[in-house]
């Protein structure tokens, strides 16, 4: 990620801000948008090919152990997630109003066979979340409060889905039954 030029940056979070301002909000069962192809496919290839192999950290404490975290590359992060051109195009959308940049949380994500978590609304910090699928299996699962499932965000390389975080939006992850699902997650943060 270090050695890609300013303008290739430039070109990468263009298309990507582009498809994500052209996305649809989806309304039900609560406020969410799905995205194909987020990346560029030039990016999304390198994203694949540089997806690292050691320096992993254990999912938090108490929480399914067959997730693997890490720090997001800084060029990534930088050019593409905390960009303010990326958080106007996230905060452009339907039923959103962009007042400033916000601060993130990000990570790189490998969830490994016996992964789930249950159905759960993220902590108030989080305005809005942000889930990019690289590799893998099994999608993300918008629930009402009783977790009974509604809608199934489907796992498909190179797509996202972006969440606004409130007290209905319920969501969960099946198991996972592949040795691998990789993702990378950003939350903007209120």
């Amino acid at each position: 990620m270090e050695h890609l030029s300013t303008s290739k940056w430039n070109i990468f979070r263009n298309y990507t801000a582009d498809r994500i301002a052209n996305a649809t909000v989806q309304w039900e069962p609560y406020w969410h948008v799905y995205v194909e192809n987020v990346l560029h496919p030039e990016l999304f290839t390198y994203v694949r090919i540089v997806w690292p192999e050691s320096g992993w950290n254990p999912n938090t404490k108490g929480l399914n152990p067959n997730r693997k975290t890490r720090a997001v590359w800084d060029k990534y992060k930088f050019n593409m997630m905390e960009h303010t051109d990326m958080q106007r195009a996230v905060y452009g959308l339907d039923g959103l109003d962009y007042t400033h940049d916000r601060k993130i949380m990000a990570s790189l994500y490998e969830d490994t066979t016996g992964y789930a978590v249950g159905n759960h609304v993220d902590g108030h910090v989080i305005d809005i979340a942000w889930q990019l699928y690289v590799t893998g299996e099994t999608g993300t699962n918008l629930n009402d409060s009783e977790g009974n499932l509604i809608k199934v965000l489907p796992f498909k390389n190179n797509s996202c889905w972006i969440m606004r975080n409130d007290s209905g939006s319920f969501h969960s992850c099946d198991t996972v039954e592949v040795e691998s699902r990789r993702s990378i997650m950003l939350r903007y943060l209120t």
